[in-house]
């Protein structure tokens, strides 16, 4: 799966949270490239991520994947942060399924797509379709507007 950095509206360079397990410099280096503005992007880095980032994109300490409730809670803090709009790009929920049961990552989903409209902010959930049951494909749509295959 490429960067979906590179699918992102022109308008989510700004006010943007990004959930990855790829380390913060990275992220930060393709946002840029994008013409992110890093002063408002928040980084939330998933285990495995490098924590060695001295820029201006706010970070944090990595979580583990199977981490839903501190996942949340770093979310509602960023979410608080840019206020309302913006955008919450989750990079690969395929990462959540390998460590988290199917049931509680597509409960996280729901909620955090609930959570994510409560403040106005556009979720863009990625995943590698093909690596998933279809059954386990077909319940995380139901917890999105639209789905887009970008293979």
């Amino acid at each position: 799966m490429g960067s979906p950095v590179a699918h992102l509206p022109v308008d989510a360079t700004r006010s943007l949270i990004v959930v990855s397990s790829k380390p913060s410099a990275a992220v930060a280096d393709r946002l840029e490239e994008a013409g992110a503005d890093l002063d408002a992007v928040v980084h939330i880095p998933i285990s495995g991520a490098g924590t060695e980032y001295d820029g201006p994109m706010w970070t944090c300490d990595p979580l583990v994947p199977d981490d839903l409730t501190g996942l949340s809670m770093r979310l509602s803090k960023a979410f608080g942060a840019i206020g309302n709009g913006g955008y919450l790009l989750i990079e690969n929920l395929n990462v959540f399924l390998m460590y988290a049961s199917e049931e509680r990552v597509t409960r996280f989903v729901d909620h955090l797509t609930g959570q994510a409209a409560d403040h106005d902010i556009t979720g863009i959930y990625t995943l590698v379709g093909d690596a998933v049951a279809e059954e386990t494909y077909d319940q995380l749509r139901l917890s999105v507007d639209t789905d887009v295959d970008r293979r």
